[in-house]
């Protein structure tokens, strides 16, 4: 037997390794994939900071079913406005209280301007109550809460908020982790939800608000004398009329 012979012998075949020769293209590993990742662990600390400077805070359809379900819409009514984000999206938002040395100050300027949600990014939630680090709507507090710091963007998860103490805490299970996982796909399929719907929804409400408004006007006109009708369309009319500089 020749030597090369006797070498292919002692080879250990495929077959016994218990392998398959890879492809070509399944030997081109990516560097991404070596990289282990870290083991997501999280356990409230109630260091109450997310609470305290949350901001506006994101609400869907699921918020507004639970609280008609538990009968505490009003109770969240004072706080709800429509955003109307500079990308030109809606969002239903929970706002928070303006400072109240700014709301004096808006008062003093004008009583019926709205304080910018850029000057609230930093502001606690109005349902929070700081001197007891209590939340008022534990039971009922919105989707957003229950799965904060973890989101899920529809492909993977994330941390919004890297600093929070809770973060790399022990004492997850994993049934735990699994629901707070569930509740973040959950809030990413409802906001994608409610933002189709709002536009839609806030157009339609607007219309009939203006009809309405359109309606109004013209009764009152229908029951307006003569008279009153007369002087109605004078002043009218000199408001019409260009000024003189």
């Amino acid at each position: 037997m020749s030597e090369n012979e006797k070498e292919e012998k002692d080879k250990p075949s495929n077959e016994e390794l218990d392998v398959e020769e890879p492809k070509q293209e399944e030997k081109e590993v990516d560097k991404e994939a070596e990289k282990p990742k870290a083991k997501f662990t999280f356990k409230c600390t109630r260091c109450d900071k997310c609470c305290l400077a949350r901001g506006p805070i994101p609400l869907t359809f699921w918020d507004l079913e639970l609280w008609a379900k538990n009968g505490v819409v009003a109770n969240f009514m004072p706080y709800l406005e429509i955003y109307h984000k500079p990308d030109g999206g809606i969002d239903l938002i929970l706002k928070p209280l303006p400072p109240k040395k700014d709301e004096e100050n808006k008062k003093a300027r004008d009583p019926f301007s709205p304080t910018p949600i850029e000057e609230l990014l930093e502001e606690k939630c109005p349902l929070y109550n700081k001197e007891n680090k209590q939340c008022l709507v534990y039971d009922n507090r919105p989707l957003s809460c229950r799965t904060y710091p973890l989101e899920y963007d529809g492909k993977n998860y994330k941390v919004v908020d890297v600093d929070c103490p809770g973060i790399g805490e022990e004492g997850m299970t994993k049934e735990e982790l699994a629901e707070m996982r569930d509740n973040a796909k959950l809030m990413n399929y409802e906001l994608t939800r409610i933002r189709i719907a709002l536009p839609v929804l806030s157009q339609l409400i607007s219309q009939k608000v203006m009809m309405d408004l359109m309606r109004q006007n013209i009764e009152a006109m229908s029951k307006m004398s003569d008279e009153d009708r007369a002087k109605l369309d004078e002043i009218f009319k000199k408001n019409q009329e260009p000024s003189e500089e």
